[in-house]
């Protein structure tokens, strides 16, 4: 199985990242308010001339009674420092500043329409050396197109003898993915009671309501340069009332071109001749014809990569990514711790007051 592009690496790219993140003050003039600080500190109350009464019988302890600086306190004046620090870092407005890279949508919108009816659970899919459903190796497939293509936008169709819109055109591929792996056939008995029900209940393969029904979601936005519509079927159309080639010149009155793979067995008989196996080829590559597409077979897990890999190549655009600056401010940190301190000196005076010199 053909891997695309480094899936890995492109669904990375498809989230928008911080490239680049520092740290700054938006004001650091204020800084230079901190150098004031200390100064303020080693000015406070120095030891100035003692009042005393001198007695001869407490002589022996003058040198354990303490000054007038002593007793006015300590922790109150520091954490009245640390508020006015903090205050003055609030004023500096500290800063985080991050470059983002955001990727732009490349303007391609792709509806992808998925035939889910009983025939796709045949076995008949060589996948390296194991045999898969058609629907495995279709779900595979998607999946690693979807990844090669984070900048386009892309919607989901499924269907079997009715449709289901399973996604709109999103860019969150996440989503897309997640739809994707929901996919499953409904199983009938003979008697057409419903076995196992899956993504569409119907029986049948209404394959030109399925090309309707992506159409009308593609023209709903007028401002997209490029539509396509990639269909992935086994079957003959046997359901719904639209045709399919009627359906193929309504999407292409709208500019709009479909990508037809007929998935199933190739039973070829010769260059140019199939043994029947229910997959109605002319009508595939008329609708490919008519819209300005192209038809692929596959009949591998191999092969079915390889139409959406030439697809993938087919609709190409360059898409630059959108470079911008995100500042997240941060001054209400020491704001807080300013509060916090201004807070415990007011306590402290009112708990320990300082006594009169």
């Amino acid at each position: 199985m053909i891997l695309f592009l480094a899936n890995s690496t492109a669904q990375a790219a498809a989230e928008t990242i911080p490239a680049d993140r520092e740290f700054l003050f938006a004001q650091p003039a204020w800084l230079w308010a901190l150098v004031l600080l200390p100064a303020l500190l080693l000015l406070r109350r120095r030891h100035g001339t003692a009042t005393a009464i001198r007695h001869p019988g407490i002589r022996f302890i003058a040198d354990q009674l303490p000054t007038p600086s002593a007793m006015a306190g300590f922790i109150g004046p520091l954490t009245s420092a640390l508020a006015m620090a903090f205050i003055i870092l609030a004023l500096a407005q500290p800063q985080w500043k991050e470059m983002r890279h955001e990727p732009l949508a490349s303007g391609i919108d792709i509806m992808i329409t998925c035939d889910v009816s009983g025939s796709m659970y045949n076995e008949d899919m060589l996948s390296g050396n194991k045999k898969i459903t058609r629907l495995a190796a279709a779900k595979q497939v998607i999946n690693d197109f979807i990844n090669s293509r984070p900048n386009d936008r892309m919607g989901l169709v499924a269907f079997a003898g009715k449709t289901k819109l399973s996604s709109p055109l999103t860019m969150d591929h996440d989503i897309l993915r997640y739809k994707v792996q929901g996919f499953e056939s409904t199983v009938h008995d003979e008697y057409g009671h419903i076995v196992t029900p899956g993504t569409v209940l119907t029986p049948g393969t209404a394959i030109g309501s399925a090309i309707a029904a992506a159409a009308v979601r593609l023209d709903d936005r007028k401002e997209t340069k490029s539509k396509i519509i990639i269909l992935v079927t086994d079957g003959v159309n046997s359901a719904g009332e639209i045709t399919p080639i009627e359906a193929a010149r309504y999407a292409a009155d709208l500019g709009i071109r479909i990508y037809t793979i007929a998935i199933g067995n190739d039973n070829r008989l010769s260059d140019y001749t199939y043994q029947e196996d229910g997959i109605d080829e002319k009508t595939l590559q008329e609708i490919a014809e008519i819209t300005g597409g192209q038809y692929y077979r596959a009949s591998s897990g191999q092969s079915l990569a390889e139409a959406f890999a030439v697809i993938d190549q087919l609709e190409k655009t360059d898409s630059a990514p959108r470079i911008f600056e995100v500042r997240t401010s941060l001054f209400y940190w020491p704001l807080s711790l300013a509060g916090l301190c201004l807070v415990l000196a007011l306590a402290y005076n009112l708990i320990l007051p300082r006594p009169a010199p």
